[in-house]
């Protein structure tokens, strides 16, 4: 009986059942449906014409057998078809991935009471022990495996016996990149992480999630490692500036942790043998993180040097590689360009050019004013002789300094133009700006109402008063005594007590107070009045400081000729104002410290002589010799970028140049060494790990959870065969039964026809 279906219908009841009737016509089924009625129509008029000669029944029977015949000529028309799913095109593969990173060695409790590396236990779960099957051996009963390692990337491995945890960082979304890339033209049915998600370099484990889902493959991720470290010290992060001037003190802002830990522990800063300073602390009873600030002046006089901060290891401590972290600082050669602009040939005038004239990081040009239009000009070179009119009239020119400095000089001597100008370098240049006291500045120098009380970190107005020579004591505010101008010991207490034994100042201009936002760091004391002696702010991109005082000179003549008191007091205040100033030409990376083969990102800053950004320059970086072209990224301005490799460790210079530029390169440095990240925060992520797993529609298992993972991937296996199988139609328009039907139909309307003599 099977085999008359089969005949009749082309395909067994079976295929079928499995199938679904599917049409392959470009007809639509609109159209179809007029043709039979139109036909059906027709056919029902010319039989209206010979009722008279039959039936009205035969008729009826005579127009159904004419439509039915139409109908299954139609229903051929229509390419039916039975729509079938056959095998899969491909086998179906899984990927398991085996964290290679160095956490994997960490050792952890186990729930023997015994502890174990991280990585021999990831082996044991997939190869097996005791004699049990591993997980590698029962997902291949389902699907083929394909065994990864990874850690900075991922590379095929051909075997778990030669596999060791030495990777220097671990990049998850770059590994799952290449994994995926790598098997592109496989069908996976889903992948298997092996990992204590301790993620430090690249992409999010979110990213690499979502390239996963995307493809419709499920990641099952097994958790190694325990989520809570034993014992240990902890530098975490040491945040510093990169470049500094010479004889600069600078703060090396750090995060520490002290898990189980509650005894006082030393924290060191050194460079090489030489231990520059050490500093006690006191564990917070709250939480295990401490933030510390250690203040120093590098040792070294020029280049690049790399400083460490460390902590001792304790005795019961497990793991002793994070208890350091490098950082970079770069001294400048070049020097600090400042315009000084004074009314008068008056004391300060003469002292504070001689603080700033002695010391080779900086290039103070004065601007003398002898008279009306008279200028005496001190210490500019050959591209400056334009002082020789008076204040810069250009961005060019003006920008070409990084703080001015306005003296006992009135606000008319400055043009509007130039007054909008001074304004533009502050707040985009990112300059410095500071004004001294005396009988012309300030109120006194009719500035209210201008731009430049504008940027003043002080309110002044018409009734502030007169200039007063007399002599007074001024104090540190507490706000002062934490800022960097005010540093002239690195010691808090010593630094206290040499402002306790500052000299007396003579002169002040009186203002109106303090701006809100602003920083007073010094001020008169009580006794004399308590006005105001030096606010600062920020303005824009730059910083702007108001010295009511004109005779700071007194400090360096009450004192020894060799006493640096006044001299560091001035140096530290324009170092601090000019540090947001750009430069043309700037060149930064994304890090201090790489592990070896780590993408290194080379960020280069190119402006024009009046500081706008510059889109068309030929950019190239020199590392080592090789020459990288730089290009324009598009969404910043005026920033070019690139990256690169190193292959070995050490320090490395990065040179930055533009073509056709005369102006020197930019040069930067940068360390490649094994920065044991591995270590840092090196607890398990089951929180990532979980997170991972679910955006891609898998699951998160613990270690006692793993065995379930083989049922996990037969499911998958299952899901990804019934989206896998490939789609067949067979053509049902031929079959025999239709013929059988059609030539049925006809007879019967002939026989009719016969008989009744309409044929």
């Amino acid at each position: 009986m099977s085999s008359v279906f089969e005949f009749l219908f082309k395909f067994r009841p079976e295929t079928y059942g499995e199938g679904s009737l599917v049409f392959l016509t470009r007809l639509r089924p609109e159209a179809m449906l007029l043709v039979l009625l139109a036909v059906g129509g027709v056919a029902w008029w010319l039989y209206r014409q010979v009722r008279s000669r039959v039936s009205r029944r035969t008729r009826w029977v005579l127009l159904g057998l004419r439509v039915a015949l139409l109908a299954m000529l139609l229903f051929m028309l229509a390419r039916p078809a039975l729509r079938t799913k056959g095998p899969p095109d491909a086998a179906l593969f899984t990927a398991v991935l085996v964290d290679t990173s160095k956490s994997m060695t960490i050792e952890d409790a186990q729930s023997d009471g015994q502890t174990a590396p991280r990585f021999a236990v990831a082996k044991d779960l997939l190869a097996g022990a005791a004699g049990e099957a591993g997980l590698l051996e029962r997902i291949a009963k389902h699907s083929k495996v394909i065994l990864y390692r990874f850690d900075q990337g991922a590379s095929r491995a051909g075997g778990l016996e030669g596999l060791k945890a030495s990777g220097a960082a671990t990049d998850v979304f770059d590994s799952v990149r290449q994994m995926s890339s790598e098997l592109r033209g496989l069908t996976l049915a889903a992948v298997v992480m092996v990992s204590d998600g301790c993620r430090n370099e690249g992409g999010s484990l979110e990213d690499a999630a979502a390239m996963l889902r995307d493809r419709g493959v499920p990641l099952y991720a097994v958790g190694v490692g325990s989520p809570y470290p034993p014992k240990d010290y902890e530098v975490m992060r040491v945040f510093a500036r990169k470049r500094i001037w010479r004889n600069v003190a600078i703060d090396a802002d750090m995060v520490l942790r002290h898990t189980d830990f509650r005894e006082p522990f030393d924290v060191r800063l050194s460079r090489g043998d030489n231990v520059i300073l050490t500093q006690r602390i006191e564990p917070g009873t709250e939480s295990d993180l401490k933030r510390v600030r250690l203040t120093f002046t590098p040792d070294h006089e020029q280049g690049a040097a790399t400083y460490r901060v460390s902590i001792a290891p304790a005795a019961d401590e497990k793991i002793i590689e994070n208890n350091f972290k490098d950082f970079t600082v770069e001294i400048q050669d070049d020097r600090l360009p400042v315009l000084y602009v004074e009314g008068s040939p008056r004391m300060e005038y003469r002292f504070l050019r001689r603080a700033l004239y002695r010391d080779r990081d900086f290039r103070l040009v004065g601007l003398l004013r002898l008279a009306a239009d008279r200028f005496y000009i001190q210490s500019a070179n050959t591209s400056e002789m334009y002082l020789a009119q008076g204040f810069p009239t250009t961005r060019e020119n003006l920008f070409a300094f990084k703080a001015v400095i306005l003296g006992d000089i009135e606000a008319k001597y400055f043009s509007p133009e130039q007054m909008a100008l001074l304004e533009e370098f502050v707040q985009e240049r990112g300059g410095g700006l500071l004004m001294l006291g005396g009988v012309n500045s300030f109120s006194l120098g009719r500035y209210a109402g201008t731009p430049v009380e504008r940027m003043l970190p002080v309110s002044i107005s018409a009734s502030d008063g007169h200039y007063s020579d007399q002599e007074f004591q001024a104090e540190v505010t507490d706000d002062g005594l934490a800022h960097p101008v005010m540093r002239i010991e690195p010691d808090a207490v010593a630094n206290a007590q040499q402002w306790e034994k500052a000299p007396a100042l003579i002169g002040i201009t009186p203002v109106r107070g303090v701006k809100a936002g602003a920083s007073l760091l010094l001020r008169q004391k009580p006794a004399d009045g308590a006005r105001p002696i030096l606010a600062v702010q920020n303005y824009g991109q730059g910083r702007v400081g108001a010295f009511m005082s004109g005779g700071s000179w007194y400090w360096q003549m009450s004192r020894p000729a060799s006493d640096e008191f006044h001299e560091k007091f001035w140096k530290q205040m324009i170092r601090w104002l000019a540090v947001g100033a750009r430069d043309r030409l700037a060149v930064e990376t994304d890090r201090d410290s790489y592990a070896r083969n780590a993408s290194v990102i080379l960020r280069a800053t190119v402006l024009g002589k009046d500081l706008r950004p510059i889109h068309d320059a030929r950019v190239t970086a020199t590392i080592r010799g090789e020459e990288i072209p730089m290009y324009w990224t598009l969404t910043e301005e005026g920033v070019y970028q690139c990256r690169y490799k190193p292959r070995e460790e050490g320090l490395y210079q990065v040179s930055v140049q533009v073509e056709g530029w005369t102006t020197p390169p930019a040069e930067t440095f940068f360390e490649v060494t094994d920065p044991f990240i591995e270590f840092a925060n090196a607890g398990l992520k089951e929180d990532s790990l979980r997170r991972m797993a679910e955006t891609t529609g898998g699951q998160y298992f613990s270690l006692r959870e793993a065995s379930g993972i083989p049922e996990q991937i037969e499911r998958a296996v299952q899901a990804r065969q019934d989206t896998a199988r490939r789609v067949v139609d067979r053509d049902l328009w031929d079959m025999p039964a239709l013929l059988v039907l059609c030539l049925v139909t006809v007879s019967i309307e002939w026989i009719v026809r016969r008989r009744t003599g309409l044929a």
